[in-house]
Order: C-alpha cells, then structure tokens, then sequence
C-alpha cells in the first residue's frame, strides 16, 4: 500500500466530542467534510457513540448542500446507490437484511450486499477488489451555475494513482475521455483561429516556406496539428491547379465546337457535302428523325439542367470552394461560370440486315423524349397479340407416386407436430426450473420459520419451568416467614 489510505482507515477513531465549544461531529473522510447535526450530539438521546461509528461514512452532498433533506431524498440516495453498488458488484445469494443470527440467511461475504448482514457494525472488507479506484465513476463536471452553465474537468488533468496495486509513482488522467478529449481541441483551436483571425485564421499559424523559418517548419511538420495544416493547404492548392486547367481545358472544346460551325455556315451545298474537315468523318453515323423538334425539345431539357447546375456552382462560390477562374462577367455586370451542360436521354442504334459489321448506324436521339415516336414507343410497350397455354391433360400418377407423396405429407405434418412438441417441452423445462427455484425458496423459508418456533417453544418451557420451581419454593417458605412473624407480633404483645 503507498501513503495514500484507504477509506476506511480515514476517520476511522471515534466521533468528536465536543471540545473548545465544537460541536460533537463526524469525522471527515477523503471524500466529504466533517457532518454535525443536533443529533451527533450523545445527550439528545438520539445517537450514542457506537451510532456515531456507524454514521461515519454518511456525509455526501445531500447532508451538506445547506438545504435539509427529505426522508424521499434519503431513501432515493441509497437506492441509486445501492443500484450503482449492484451494477459493479455481483450478487448470488439472498439474506435477512440485519440478520445477525447464525440461523437466519445471510449474505455471501464479498458480494454486492454482504454490507446488510449487520447494520450495528461498522462495514470493513480487507479484500483486494473492494480497494481499487473506480476511475470511471469519476465526476467530469467540475463546476455548474446557473450563468456559465456545466463546467468540465480539463482532459489533461493529472491525478496521482492509489490503491493496492500502485507502485507510488504512476498517474492518470481520469477525465481524459475521447469526448473530453476532442471538446477541449476544439476549444483551443477556436482561441487560436480568434487571435489569428486577421491574418488568416489557423493556416495562418504555419511558419513560412524561407530558409529563415526553415526550423520552424520542420517543427511544424513533427506536429499533428502541422501536418494537418500543411495537408489541408496543398490541397487546397491543388484544387486551384486542377480548376485552372479544367478552365482552359473548356476554352479549348468551345473552340472545338464553334468553328465547325462557322465554316459549315460559309461553305456551299457542294462542300458541306465532303465532310467536315476540322473533327472526326461522321460517315459511319447517320441522324435519323433529327428535325427541329428534336433541338428544339433537347435545348429545354438542357436549359433546366443548367439552370441546377447554376444554383449548385453558386453555392459553392458563397462556401469558398470554387475559383475565380471558373466565373465569367456579363457586360451587365453578372457572373455566370463556365461549364458543360450533360443531359443523359435514352438513344437507339438502328442498322441494315446483312449488310456486315462495316454498315452504317443509324442514330435515333431521345426516343423516350421525342414527340415523334411517342405513339411508336406507345405501340411496343402494349402487345398486341396475346398467346395462351395450350390446354392438355395433367399425367396421371401411379399408385407408387402416390402412396410416396402420402408418406412425404405424413412426414411433414409428424415434423411439424415434433417441433410443436419440442417447443412445448422447453416452454415446460423453463416453467419447471422457475417452480423448482420457488419450492427451494419456500422450504428455505419454512426450515428458517420453524428453527425460530422451536427456539421459541424452547425458551417459554424454560421460563414456566423457573416458574413452577419459584411457586414450590414460596410454597414452602411463606408458612414459616407466616408463624414466625405471628409470634414476632404475641411476644411483643406480652
């Protein structure tokens, strides 16, 4: 054991007598004051000093707050206290609470209730287990009001450990839960992001990339916290990277896309008809049913699609994660950014019976969309021929078929039955051990009440028997005490 006691060494001499005008109290212990009240005072008559040894564990908050406690209160401390002691310790048996009496049931000793065997002793236990901190019933709140709200414990709080296996030397940190833990960071970093906020915030707490600040830098880089930081900004810095070149990667396809155009709208009949030059042949793909309508109805489903795309890229400009180098000015003055608009619709590739894998396919855009072949697609969703099941006659099963079935039938419903019966059987096993554990109770009972009759019988036949024997004594005796007073009295008479 090292300096620090256990509990029941502490306080543990008789309660103090009133010495210099203090009032007769209890003694404080290592987790609660000095207790004084008029009853510790012995010459109420209420608590006498073998009391006041079994009251010296008894101050808690409750005792001491400033506000009297109800006997509810009392009795609903000890109960969850008792439920506490429950939860840590295990019970097996059952007892007379105060049953001091060898004859009457007891509690184990070392178990969760073996403290109720005998209330008009102190409770002591020299058992190993009964001596260990419970770190995890430590408190975390350190301080409430009603102004500040709950005040925990700091995480890193060191606390010297105790009890039978300490070697002296060692500590915790008993507040130092993951919750705790992660709370009490994010209080420091906002501190550090509030005094570090016109420079930056927390990026700002990395030192620079000069040779001046080079061992700082690597400090920095042997902190989590640094890591973190310098993580977070080459990301950053890649983000910004990436959106530079998905911009000019744009500005190129634009291109791309508008100068066919253009040199299709200045070339004649003649020439529009070798091709386009500028992208790849498209001999080997022919749009078929692509009319206006077509356009028409793929320029307003793409309109919907961008204005989507619109409010989710502005959200993400208010959030900061978007470059400047994606945003466009109008002359108006509004920013719009640059992108591409997918729309993903359903297309059918048609091509020509025997004409080899070498053919052209035919393309039919939109085909679920396209207000050309609604009533197309209409027709081959309905079928309109209906084929029925040609009607025959089921085989006829011979008589050893038949008696097989009858017999697989029979095995099921003996099967069912069986598992039926097994349930049954362990719905009764269950209901027999329950009985059985009662009848053990009742005749533990009732071996306990008939001890008590029959010492009871016992000690009423003793006391009639000292009765009769002091009835023939007096028998005996008051004649003769009679007669002598009788002629005490006729010779004082003479």
């Amino acid at each position: 054991m090292n300096d620090l006691k256990d509990d029941s060494s502490y306080g543990s001499g008789p309660a103090n007598t009133s010495v210099d005008g203090a009032p007769y109290s209890v003694p404080a212990t290592e987790y609660s004051t000095a207790w004084a009240c008029e009853w510790t005072n012995p010459e109420f008559g209420i608590c006498t000093e073998a009391d006041l040894q079994c009251l010296r564990h008894v101050n808690c908050s409750y005792l001491s707050s400033g506000r009297p406690p109800t006997l509810l209160a009392l009795k609903q401390h000890a109960q969850a206290l008792t439920n506490l002691i429950k939860k840590i310790c295990v019970s097996n048996t059952f007892g007379v609470i105060d049953g001091g009496n060898k004859r009457q049931l007891a509690f184990e000793k070392d178990e969760a209730f073996d403290w109720l065997t005998n209330l008009d002793k102190p409770y002591t236990n020299d058992d190993e287990s009964h001596h260990l901190p419970l770190w995890v019933l430590a408190n975390q709140i350190e301080d409430e009001d009603e102004e500040m709200g709950i005040e925990c414990h700091c995480p890193l709080k060191v606390a010297r450990d105790f009890g039978p296996l300490d070697d002296g030397k060692s500590t915790r940190r008993p507040y130092s839960s993951h919750h705790n833990l992660v709370m009490h960071a994010n209080a420091c970093l906002e501190l550090l992001d509030h005094e570090y906020g016109a420079t930056g915030g927390l990026l700002s707490l990395l030192p620079s990339g000069n040779e001046e600040d080079h061992e700082q830098m690597q400090g920095a880089r042997n902190t989590i916290l640094g890591q973190w930081l310098l993580h977070h900004q080459h990301l950053i810095a890649r983000m910004h990277e990436l959106e530079i070149n998905y911009g000019m990667g744009k500005d190129l396809l634009a291109g791309e896309a508008v100068v066919p155009m253009q040199m299709l709208s200045r070339l004649g009949p003649e020439e529009r008809a070798k091709g386009r030059e500028l992208v790849h042949a498209q001999d080997r793909f022919v749009l078929a049913n692509a009319g206006d309508d077509v356009f028409e109805m793929l320029h307003r489903l793409m309109d919907k699609a961008e204005s989507k795309i619109d409010e989710k890229e502005k959200i993400w400009w208010e959030s900061g994660v978007s470059g400047e180098r994606m945003w466009n000015e109008h002359r108006g003055g509004e920013y719009y950014s640059r992108g591409l608009v997918p729309v993903d619709l359903m297309t059918r590739f048609v091509r020509l019976k025997e004409h080899g894998d070498r053919s052209t396919i035919f393309v039919l855009p939109a085909i679920e969309q396209h207000p050309a072949m609604a009533r197309a697609r209409e027709r081959e969703s309905q079928p309109t021929v209906v084929s029925v099941v040609t009607p025959s006659w089921p085989e006829r099963a011979s008589d050893i078929e038949q008696r097989v079935n009858a017999q697989v039938e029979q095995m099921k419903e003996l099967e069912g039955a069986n598992r039926a019966l097994a349930r049954d059987k362990m719905e009764m096993e269950a209901q027999m051990a329950t009985l059985s554990a009662d009848l053990r109770k009742t005749r533990s009972e009732v071996r306990f009440y008939e001890g008590t009759a029959e010492a009871t019988r016992d000690n009423i036949v003793a006391e009639m028997a000292a009765m009769k024997r002091q009835m023939a004594k007096l028998r005996e005796a008051l004649p003769q005490e009679y007669h002598q007073l009788l002629e005490a009295e006729a010779e004082a008479e003479d």
